[in-house]
C-alpha cells in the first residue's frame, strides 16, 4: 500500500511539474513576444523621428512652377518670399562655368540620359525633385561643407549669355569639383536648350550662387525669377 501511495504521489509530482514547465515556457514565450513588440514599436518611432526630421531639413517651399511661361500652384519652388534681400550676400558662387543638365527625379528621363538617377539627395515631401519641376543645382560635398550650404537652402542661375537669371533651391549632390549643374527646369528658365541625354546644345554658361541658412524662406510666384 505505502509503494501504491508513493507511485501516484510521483505521478502527481511529475504533473505538477510538467505544468509548472508548460505554464514556464508560456511565460517566456510571452515576454519574448512582449521584447520584440517592444523593440520594433521603438524602431518604428525612431524611424519617424528621422523622417521628419529629413523632411523638415529638406523641404522645398513654395507654389508655383519653375517654368517662368507656365506658372502653376504646387509645380516648383519660385522664388524666395521678400527676393533677394531675404537671401543675403551669396555663400558659394560657382563663377562663370560650363552648364550641365541633370535630369535626376524626372522619371521620363530613363533611358536617355546614361547618367539619370530615380533619385535625388534632397527630397520634397519625401518625394525625390522631378529636374523638369523643379529648378534646383546640384553641388559636391566639399562645396556645401565650404560654404555651410544645405539641402534646400536657396539658390540661383544665371544664364551669362542672354543675362537671364532664376531662383532653384539646392537639390543634388554631385562629384568632386563639379559646377554647373542644373536641373532640366533651371535651365530652361534661363534659356538653355538641350538634347534628350541631357546634353547642352550650343556650350552655354552659368553662374550659380547659393545661400547658406535659407531653406526655411518660403517661396513666392511673385519672386520667381531674379532678372530677365
Amino acid at each position: 500500500m505505502m509503494i501504491k501511495e508513493y507511485a501516484t504521489l510521483l505521478v502527481g509530482a511529475v504533473d505538477l511539474d510538467r505544468t509548472n514547465c508548460s505554464q514556464t515556457r508560456e511565460k517566456l514565450s510571452l515576454m519574448k513576444i512582449s521584447a520584440k513588440i517592444i523593440f520594433c514599436l521603438g524602431v518604428l518611432v525612431l524611424a519617424s523621428c528621422d523622417d521628419d526630421d529629413h523632411t523638415a531639413q529638406l523641404l522645398g517651399g513654395g507654389p508655383g512652377s519653375s517654368d517662368p511661361n507656365n506658372i502653376a500652384a504646387g509645380d516648383g519652388f519660385c522664388g524666395p518670399q521678400d527676393g533677394s534681400q531675404a537671401l543675403g550676400q551669396a555663400s558659394f558662387d560657382s563663377g562663370q562655368t560650363t552648364a550641365k543638365i541633370d535630369t535626376d527625379g524626372n522619371p521620363l528621363m530613363e533611358g536617355h540620359d546614361p547618367t539619370w538617377n530615380p533619385n535625388t539627395s534632397g527630397q520634397v515631401n519625401g518625394q525625390p525633385v522631378n529636374s523638369a519641376q523643379y529648378a534646383y543645382v546640384v553641388m559636391s560635398r566639399d562645396q556645401m561643407n565650404a560654404s555651410g550650404v544645405s539641402f534646400g537652402d536657396w539658390a540661383s542661375v544665371t544664364n551669362p549669355g542672354n543675362g537671364k537669371s532664376v531662383y532653384a533651391r539646392v537639390e543634388d549632390r554631385g562629384p568632386p569639383g563639379g559646377t554647373g549643374e542644373i536641373s532640366q527646369a533651371a535651365a530652361t528658365a534661363v534659356g538653355i536648350s538641350y538634347l534628350n541625354n541631357s546634353a547642352t546644345i550650343g556650350n552655354p554658361s552659368v553662374i550659380v550662387q547659393a545661400y547658406a541658412g535659407t531653406a526655411a524662406i518660403e517661396g513666392d510666384c511673385s519672386a520667381q525669377l531674379t532678372s530677365s
